[in-house]
């Protein structure tokens, strides 16, 4: 059966939502790490810098053998004119979707739909994929929970800050990360601590956390 040519509009959408986050590394990856959708970080040469944990199932690999490969690396010969054009396009336009006949370690390949973002990180392209074959309900379904409000008392942009706190961003970091200014910072720190009826940053991070409102801490990917 010939594969879908279609590529679904919420697999564009998941991209432009990690483009929203270009070169904010702590935002990137807090996305990045937590989607249900595959996603890769690849680098100039097309070699694997980060993977998903979606992207290491579907591809059963682990993040540290990714990091051996390249994009292609097991590709057959007929399918790599289709890949070096894509990326040509990925670097010359900044962007580029389609389909794409994935092949794995162990042989076994399947239709993909892929859509890729140059330079989400410097010098790092983003490459988000679905299987070509996946329901597109469900696609859509886990799209919609992606953009939905997390249930708290905090708007989206409070939750930004205090992840940010939680790994340790200081107000300037914080600033830079979010492109507001320090005073915002401030002001959203101190509605923070007002809504969770926090006394300090730790504690509303504490809070945060009991109530399910942050994932797990994440190292930040500067000083």
């Amino acid at each position: 059966m010939p594969a879908p040519t279609e590529v679904p509009s919420s697999l564009r959408q998941a991209a432009e939502a990690i483009s929203a986050t270009r070169g904010h590394a702590l935002q990137l990856r807090d996305v990045f790490d937590r989607s249900p959708i595959p996603m890769v970080l690849v680098d100039n040469d097309r070699r694997y810098q980060e993977v998903n944990p979606a992207a290491r199932l579907l591809a059963r690999m682990s993040l540290e053998e990714s990091r051996r490969h390249q994009i292609g690396d097991y590709a057959p010969a007929r399918d790599r004119p289709a890949l070096l054009r894509a990326w040509a396009e990925l670097m010359e336009r900044g962007s580029v979707s389609g389909r794409y006949h994935l092949t794995f370690q162990d042989g076994a390949a399947m239709w993909i739909f892929y859509a890729a973002v140059a330079n989400a990180l410097p010098g790092q392209h983003l490459v988000v994929f679905v299987p070509a074959d996946w329901p597109g309900e469900e696609l859509e379904e886990i799209h919609r929970e992606q953009d939905a409000d997390p249930p708290s008392s905090l708007s989206r942009r409070q939750l930004d800050v205090l992840r940010l706190v939680a790994v340790g961003a200081n107000a300037s970091q914080i600033a830079s990360e979010l492109s507001i200014s320090e005073a915002t910072v401030r002001t959203h720190v101190k509605h923070i601590l007002d809504r969770l009826g926090a006394h300090n940053r730790a504690h509303a991070v504490a809070l945060a956390m009991t109530q399910g409102l942050l994932g797990p801490p994440q190292v930040p990917s500067h000083p």
